[in-house]
């Protein structure tokens, strides 16, 4: 798990900390509702768990939905009727046996069917039934039963009905955020705005600095807080391991531009031993050596090396502490020799 990296010198990024707390990414949190009264017949998942697109959610009984489909069932069957009547009139007509009239009254009838029938299944669509379920309603014979599915894969996070309640027509029954990303809200002042702009890189750490995460800023709030006088800036963070959580404070530093050039390093590439900072350099592949820096102050996961290195080193980014325990262990038992 050891890899390095060439040092080079480039800009240091110019950095703003502020504090933040995490919210729900909103455009990835989904409601789920019923459009129909109902009342719950079962429940297929409970709060906590993770959901795949599709996946079957809660499932309702409605007299409202059975009325509704009694009347599409009846509508397809005037609908196929009014057919059969329109093909026998249409092909008498033709031998001239009965009259333009009674043909155009047979064509009239079924066009009301179709329009009837149009109707009848556009109201058993805004309830939340698909084509697939409408068409097969004459098979399953199951009137007035509607099942919730997950619109996106996400984990439920409230859930707020119990078997048998009654639930009127548009009630949040539960909710379902993709908490891969998630959102930090950082309120700045206006003298902290200058080179604030959205699509600037942030990193967002927790409040004991063990854990960074990656993000960036996707929207700075036209409207002062009255109160505060403050700035709102929305970062969107990048939460894979799932780590940052609604109501969380977390720290954010925001890049705010470009600084001087400098050799910049990961901040994993440096360790502390003793009062030494070092790092090592893979002089030939597999083979590394130990040295020590001068380093500045980091921002945005980034050290400025003052002394000890030069451009073009390869420089052990990842694997460091590794390297670090092995050596003060041999360290440790040479002394002891």
């Amino acid at each position: 798990g050891i890899e390095s990296e060439m040092v080079k010198i480039r800009p240091e990024v110019r950095a703003i900390n502020a504090p933040g707390s995490v919210d729900f990414d909103a455009y990835k949190l989904a409601d789920i509702t019923t459009l129909v009264d109902g009342a719950i017949h079962a429940r297929h998942v409970r709060l906590g768990d993770d959901v795949k697109k599709g996946q079957k959610l809660v499932t309702l009984t409605s007299s409202a939905l059975a009325q509704s489909e009694a009347d599409y069932l009846r509508a397809e069957a005037e609908h196929r009727k009014t057919k059969l009547d329109l093909q026998r009139i249409e092909t008498l007509a033709k031998e001239k046996i009965v009259s333009q009239a009674r043909l155009q009254q047979a064509t009239s009838l079924h066009q009301a069917a179709h329009a009837n029938l149009a109707a009848a299944r556009a109201a058993l669509s805004s309830y939340g039934l698909s084509s697939k379920k409408i068409g097969a309603l004459m098979r399953s014979g199951q009137y007035g039963q509607l099942t919730l599915y997950a619109p996106s894969s996400g984990t439920i996070v409230a859930d707020e009905f119990r078997l048998g309640q009654h639930i009127a027509a548009g009630t949040r029954l539960m909710q379902i955020v993709d908490e891969s990303t998630v959102w930090v809200e950082v309120k700045l002042s206006l003298s902290q705005m200058d080179g604030i702009t959205k699509g600037r890189s942030a990193v967002v750490s927790t409040k004991d600095n063990s854990k960074h995460y990656r993000a960036k800023v996707i929207n700075v709030y036209h409207q002062l807080d009255k109160t505060t006088r403050t700035v709102g800036v929305r970062l969107e963070v990048q939460n894979p391991e799932d780590a940052l959580h609604p109501g969380m404070f977390v720290s954010a530093e925001i890049e705010t531009g470009s600084g001087e050039a400098s050799l910049l390093l990961p901040e994993g590439a440096i360790q502390r031993q003793g009062s030494e900072l070092i790092v090592f350099v893979e002089e030939e592949p597999g083979h590394f050596e130990r040295r020590e820096v001068r380093v500045g102050k980091a921002n945005m996961g980034f050290v400025p090396v003052l002394e000890g290195l030069k451009e073009g080193q390869s420089v052990v980014v990842k694997g460091a502490f590794v390297l670090a325990s092995e050596l003060a262990k041999s360290g440790f038992e040479a002394h002891n020799h």
